[in-house]
């Protein structure tokens, strides 16, 4: 006994399928570029971005943020700075704003960063000179 089995199908090309795996496609690919270039931006300076996490920050950058944390209070009040592993290069003030140039030895690395505090609190690295 044989059964028949009657398919219906459109009839023509598959052009609008393979536009549509192809855009698809490209969508992704662009997706995928985006966040490599978003990934590697945030990256380079994680704490100036406002994002110390593991994708992004290592753990001297991670440490750099709590030392910068906890030293940010006296910045802002004006005191002097007596924090180890800290040394101000540089202190100046403008437009209703502080800007510290800071030293930091974190994870035996020295790094330096320009700390701006006005009504919201910035900073930046900057070259070591």
């Amino acid at each position: 006994m044989k059964r028949w089995v009657l398919v219906l199908t459109e009839r023509g090309s598959d052009r609008e399928g393979k536009r549509r795996r192809i855009a698809a496609l490209l969508v992704v690919l662009g997706g995928l570029i985006g966040s490599w270039g978003v990934g590697s931006v945030l990256a380079s300076d994680p704490i100036g971005y406002g994002v110390p996490i593991w994708p992004f920050a290592d753990t001297a950058d991670r440490a750099e943020n709590a030392l910068l944390a906890s030293v940010v209070p006296t910045v802002r009040s004006g005191l002097p700075l007596n924090h180890a592993g800290v040394e101000v290069l540089r202190r100046t003030s403008a437009y209703g704003s502080a800007f510290w140039t800071l030293k930091l030895q974190v994870d035996g690395e020295t790094r330096c960063r320009e700390v701006a505090v006005g009504l919201n609190v910035s900073s930046r690295r900057v070259d070591c000179a």
